[in-house]
């Protein structure tokens, strides 16, 4: 038996709707991508926010897309997801009107925000043991707060709040319900129990009315709105499936690991614009070790949790394209790991955490000034700075698979690598050098496979977890990176990793 299922899968730079054929007998899904769109924050002079109806209106050409795919391809559709990046929200009122544009996570008023949270909470220590959520300026309950602080009144109006994936989940179908694995990205759910932390919004002064059901990944929200499937030609009667709504949740169910391979044996890193790596658990996980490395604990499919570090990816390169391109210097993604390929290795390395490469603009200049402040030469060329960024990822990757094995006390065998930065021949062979393991690349379109088979799931289709990543390896090819195989100029002397390790805080 074949089904339809659309996946709109929203990244924070970029969307696509991608429709998924499901053969269950066959473990079999095909994909095809049917629309992409850029996307990008706005600035204002509140701060930089998300064009949600360019979005949405990219939403609604993907949907028609889809119909007429559907019908070329004579099969009837049945249910339709969205997943997107984590933390950003906003509010809907009583009525169901949206009250406020989302700011983006980039949004600087937030570090302010994080000190006055930290010194009302009683430090970083006491909030980890508490969500067990990475600090980071971005997180959910620091931007609660920073609104909260300037325009409490907003929180007067509004009946709900709402992150990404869960604002179009009621556009789509007019049933607001905030998904589990989206709502663990707030830092505002309780460690222990993943429901909503009201203790601590109260300490901190933040009314809790807003805080509405939080329901698994695979339920059904609802079906299509009326209005909706006037507009796309779609039928009223498609479901609207909250898959794991948070991307990386998506991603992670696509990993196509043997059952075979144990829990805490082998790691994952979604790679993209963030790079997120880390082990799957069956259970939340807080020490003073965790909270120092820093891993967080989000949720995952099955009651899963994912326990990972957030790491800047491959943002640093797209920066720099991006600064290129508004030169008026047009070149790709796979010219400028070309340059990179015939740099010199492990010349000049850099932290990708380092606050300064968080924000946009001057990526060169923060990179040269980085090496030039640890007494490394300044990168020069354009494929200097390129492979500068791609050996610090690398052995960032490898820094934080060793964090891994101390916290967790496992011996990871394996690295699974989901997402776009699978296509990045060089970062995968740089990584399996530094790791001195097998990595293993693919899916690509490892987040919106994860959406369309959670749904599959939600519909009754396919069982649970072990079968998304039957159905994953069955149907996608992925490549394999052995250390042994790779060039000699690839192989990461012992020296680099302990110069990498000197640049790091302490």
């Amino acid at each position: 038996m074949k089904t339809a299922h659309l996946a709109i899968d929203l990244g924070a730079s970029s969307g696509r709707t991608i429709l998924g054929i499901l053969d269950s007998g066959k473990k079999r899904l095909e994909i095809e991508e049917i629309h992409r769109f850029e996307h990008r924050p706005c600035p204002t002079p509140s701060g930089p926010v998300w064009d949600l109806t360019g979005i949405w209106l990219n939403i609604i050409k993907g949907l028609k897309k889809g119909h007429q795919s559907c019908d070329q391809k004579r099969v009837s559709l049945k249910t339709i997801g969205v997943d997107a990046w984590g933390v950003d929200w906003s509010f809907i009122g009583e009525s169901g009107e949206l009250l406020a544009l989302p700011h983006c996570y980039r949004d600087p008023q937030n570090r302010d925000a994080m000190q006055w949270v930290l010194g009302k909470i009683g430090g970083k220590q006491q909030l980890y043991q508490r969500n067990g959520i990475q600090l980071m300026q971005i997180n959910s309950l620091f931007q609660v707060a920073a609104r909260f602080g300037k325009e409490p009144d907003l929180f007067t109006a509004a009946d709900q709040i709402l992150f990404i994936p869960d604002i179009f989940h009621f556009w789509l179908s007019g049933n607001p319900v905030v998904e589990r694995t989206i709502a663990s990205t707030s830092g505002m759910l309780k460690l222990s129990d993943g429901t909503w932390d009201t203790d601590l919004l109260n300490t901190l002064g933040i009314p809790t009315h807003t805080l509405g059901p939080i329901v698994e990944p695979g339920t059904e929200v609802g079906t299509l709105n009326h209005e909706i499937a006037k507009a796309t030609g779609l039928s009223e009667g498609v479901s609207i499936v909250a898959p794991g709504s948070h991307d990386t949740a998506s991603a992670i169910a696509a990993v196509p690991c043997d059952p075979k391979l144990k829990r805490g044996n082998w790691a994952y890193l979604s790679s993209g614009t963030w790079s997120l790596l880390g082990a799957e658990l069956d259970t939340s996980f807080a020490s003073e070790e965790s909270c120092d490395a820093p891993f967080t604990n989000e949720l995952g499919l099955a009651g899963t949790t994912r326990f990972l570090k957030n790491i800047g990816g491959l943002w640093l390169i797209q920066e720099l394209r991006r600064e290129l391109l508004e030169k008026g210097e047009e070149i790709s993604f796979a010219e400028l790991a070309d340059q990179a390929r015939n740099a010199n290795p492990y010349r000049s390395l850099i932290d990708p955490n380092a606050p300064q490469f968080a924000s946009p603009g001057s990526m060169a200049e923060k990179i040269r000034e980085f090496a030039t402040n640890t007494d490394q030469p300044e990168p020069e060329t354009l494929g200097d700075l390129v492979r500068c960024c791609l050996d610090s990822l690398a052995l960032c990757y490898r820094h934080t698979v060793d964090q891994l094995e101390s916290v967790l006390d496992v011996d990871i065998k394996k690295l699974f690598v989901v997402g776009g930065g699978t296509q990045n021949q060089l970062l995968n062979e740089i990584t399996a050098a530094a790791l001195n393991r097998p990595v293993v690349c693919g899916p690509v379109e490892a987040t919106a496979i994860g959406n369309l088979l959670t749904q599959a799931v939600g519909c009754g289709i396919l069982e649970g977890l072990p079968e998304i990543r039957s159905v994953v390896a069955h149907s996608f090819k992925p490549q394999t990176y052995l250390p042994e195989d790779l060039d000699a100029d690839l192989r990461v002397p012992d020296e680099v990793f302990q110069r990498y390790q000197t640049i790091l805080p302490s």
